[in-house]
């Protein structure tokens, strides 16, 4: 019974070692990138698509009170084309923002530049 014993609780802590080891998942490096650096808008214009290349949680949204765009997804966790929609601009003056394309540890950072409206003659 001794002599059993010495074998098999050896070989049973063998196995749960050889276990918790292939239980392990394998770590993956996250990646981020991103089509574009700059999205230029006419003052009245169509949306824009963005190209986002991830294997990670990604989120794409503004972070402040820019509320004259807005994006299509917001979060996502693949490769995924974002659509980001703009207000049209009836001010004169161009207007600028950053959309931050972030995931848990890595952020690209799209600027966001929209033309002015072109002022009456009157």
């Amino acid at each position: 019974m001794r002599k059993a014993a010495t074998i098999i609780i050896p070989a049973l802590l063998l196995c749960l070692l050889a276990a918790q080891f292939s239980a392990c998942e394998r770590y993956v490096l996250p990646s981020l990138e991103v089509s574009a650096d700059t999205l230029w808008f006419p003052a009245v214009g169509p949306a824009q698509t963005l190209l986002v290349k991830t294997n990670v949680v990604t989120v794409a949204k503004r972070e402040d009170d820019d509320h004259w765009y807005d994006t299509d997804p917001a979060w996502f966790d693949a490769d995924c084309e974002v659509k980001v929609y703009v207000l049209d601009n009836t001010d004169t003056s161009p207007r600028e923002a950053i959309l931050p394309v972030k995931s848990e540890a890595l952020q690209r950072n799209v600027v966001i530049i929209q033309e002015g409206a072109v002022p009456d003659p009157d």
